[in-house]
């Protein structure tokens, strides 16, 4: 029997593997609540990780959603590591049910006025030279600055579902122009339920 056709989150997995060095950094971002930004970054992640070295980072916080994955849920994030309080390679964790590689804002409470530091950029240069695909999970990016996400990078908007077809036209033609190369919009966020699953498919990495 022929395959089911991809999923809107599987084609895009494809296109930024094909993409290459056109996609090394990509910023999750949207209007989308609670947690859809996240879940739909995470499931992203772990389908790119099923062939290249991929990690996730945690800008936007959702309430630890990221760090109650990881093999390490209490490991320290970039809030400790621009405080001092923490070494680069501490930081980084793994993904209970994937391949990927996971980076946390910092642990609960942490002062988030950290991710403003100019030294922030220089910790995600470095794990781009570590890995093929570096995703920040940006949340709704209100308080992250904008050449951080922007610099070298593509976006991936994670919408509201209910947000209208010409907001979302605007959206993208604001991001392009605030320095992202190339603007991807979903259709709509995943369900919080794949937050389980290595993959959009559930395929064990």
């Amino acid at each position: 029997p022929a395959p089911p056709p991809l999923s809107e989150l599987e084609r895009l997995a494809a296109g930024l593997l094909a993409a290459g060095e056109g996609a090394r950094k990509i910023t999750v971002l949207g209007t989308a609540g609670g947690e859809a930004v996240t879940a739909t970054a995470l499931s992203i992640a772990r389908s790119l990780a099923l062939e290249a070295r991929v990690v996730l980072v945690d800008l936007a916080g959702s309430p630890q959603m990221l760090a109650s994955l990881s093999v390490d849920p209490a490991a320290p994030g970039l809030i400790e590591l621009m405080l001092g309080e923490a070494s680069f390679s501490s930081i980084i964790t793994k993904d209970q049910a994937s391949r990927l590689h996971l980076v946390n804002a910092g642990r609960p409470g942490a002062d988030r006025s950290q991710l403003q530091s100019p030294r922030l950029a220089l910790a995600i240069d470095a794990l781009l030279r570590v890995y093929d695909h570096v995703l920040l999970d940006a949340g709704n990016a209100s308080d992250l600055p904008a050449e951080l996400l922007t610099a070298g990078a593509r976006a991936v908007v994670v919408p509201d579902p209910n947000m209208p077809a010409e907001a979302r036209s605007q959206m993208s033609e604001q991001l392009r122009e605030v320095g992202f190369g190339a603007v991807t919009m979903l259709k709509a966020p995943v369900e919080g339920a794949n937050r389980n699953q290595p993959g959009p498919r559930g395929v064990a990495a």
